[in-house]
């Protein structure tokens, strides 16, 4: 059966875009930042990440599309699904006072 022939429920029909008529340069807003490039006839989409005075400003609850920056601490965070709670991904080098490394040399 051929892709234009489908009877499936649900397909989706994916079709190459044939020209960008309109000159756009895009959008942007408080999460996502939308980039066109007329030239190259391509849509991006960024997610943008969330920059916070610290985690308690974080909201209630979070998307786990984004990134969560706290600003005073200079740590980043995604939004856990499962625990419905923020997971520390990156924190600023120079805070590490002590790396454990188990029993490497044991």
């Amino acid at each position: 059966m051929s892709e234009n022939n489908c009877n499936c429920e649900g397909c989706v029909h994916v079709e190459q875009f044939k020209s960008i008529t309109k000159s756009y340069d895009g959008i942007e807003n408080e999460v996502t930042e939308t980039v066109v490039d007329n030239d190259e006839r391509t849509v991006e989409v960024k997610l943008k990440p969330q920059q916070y005075v610290s985690k308690y400003a974080f909201p209630n609850r979070g998307d786990k599309a984004v990134l969560y920056m706290d600003t005073t601490e200079n740590r980043s965070y995604r939004w856990d699904e499962i625990t419905g709670t923020y997971i520390c991904i990156g924190a600023d080098y120079n805070q590490i006072k002590i790396i454990n490394g188990g029993n490497a040399n044991g």
